[in-house]
């Protein structure tokens, strides 16, 4: 986690680990060892290296379900350009918004209240460290909605690191440790209130507990496609866009999906 300072190497971190996991299933095919209790081991165990607490951690989760219970259909999309912590707050910014229209010159203080996890990972001061720091960073990442009506991957470029106005506002969002959030345990530890105060005296309240992207809130086609053409805008002509939108889109009425490989190549 010391990666949010402005590290280039959070950006290797999923693949690495999806490379070491395909490296680790070839060897293990080839007759290669590894630590039979690489999980339990109470000196240099996975568990107890990268726990803070061993009585509060349950083994037994790690093979429940195992065979039986699959995961892929809990993956989870993602609608801003940020680390995952920081969506629960925008989500519940823009829901607000939508009730009572206001901008980054309304704002007089905006307090979010999360777990220890959300303050520990996203709620630290800002400094202009890299983008790794702006995207991580949840006071950058509200002020950058409140200014740029956004968070993806436009509102995040070189120059905008170091923006003046993204920091002053930024200077106006506190996030707090609320014990009654962490208490609620690991699976909740994306759950805010959010506070938002208005020059004119208005008071605004959300509670949020999920994101977009994710269970009940997965996301509607519109969205999906919507989020898929603003990306694939950067690397194909609009008109191939289209295209693929739509080949992806009817695929169940597709005799040959090789074709995608096609329109996934810039002509």
């Amino acid at each position: 986690m010391a990666a949010q300072n402005g590290a280039m190497v959070k950006r290797m971190h999923a693949g690495r680990s999806s490379q070491s996991g395909l490296y680790g299933a070839l060897l293990a095919d080839a007759g290669f060892t590894g630590i039979v209790n690489v999980f339990e081991s109470e000196y240099g165990g996975f568990c107890t290296t990268f726990s803070r607490s061993r009585d509060g951690f349950r083994m037994n989760e790690l093979t429940a379900g195992l065979g039986e219970a699959w995961e892929t259909m809990h993956v989870s999309l993602k609608f801003y350009s940020c680390v995952y912590s920081n969506h629960t707050s925008l989500d519940a910014i823009r829901e607000m918004q939508r009730e009572r229209a206001f901008g980054p010159d309304d704002v007089e203080k905006i307090v979010v209240h999360g777990s220890q996890v959300t303050v520990d990972h996203v709620g630290w001061k800002y400094r202009p460290e890299g983008m790794t720091s702006a995207q991580l960073n949840l006071p950058f990442c509200i002020a950058t909605l409140l200014l740029e009506g956004d968070v993806f991957v436009d509102q995040f470029t070189p120059d905008v690191i170091a923006d003046p106005k993204r920091m002053a506002l930024a200077e106006k969002v506190e996030v707090m440790h609320d014990p009654a959030i962490t208490a609620l345990g690991g699976k909740h530890r994306h759950t805010v209130r959010v506070e938002v105060r208005l020059r004119d005296g208005t008071r605004m309240e959300r509670r949020n507990e999920a994101a977009r992207g994710t269970g009940d809130k997965f996301g509607t086609e519109a969205e999906i496609v919507d989020k898929f053409e603003k990306l694939a805008a950067h690397v194909l002509p609009e008109a191939q866009v289209g295209e693929l939108r739509d080949f992806v889109l009817d695929l169940d009425k597709v005799d040959d999906a090789s074709k995608i490989a096609r329109l996934m190549t810039k002509r």
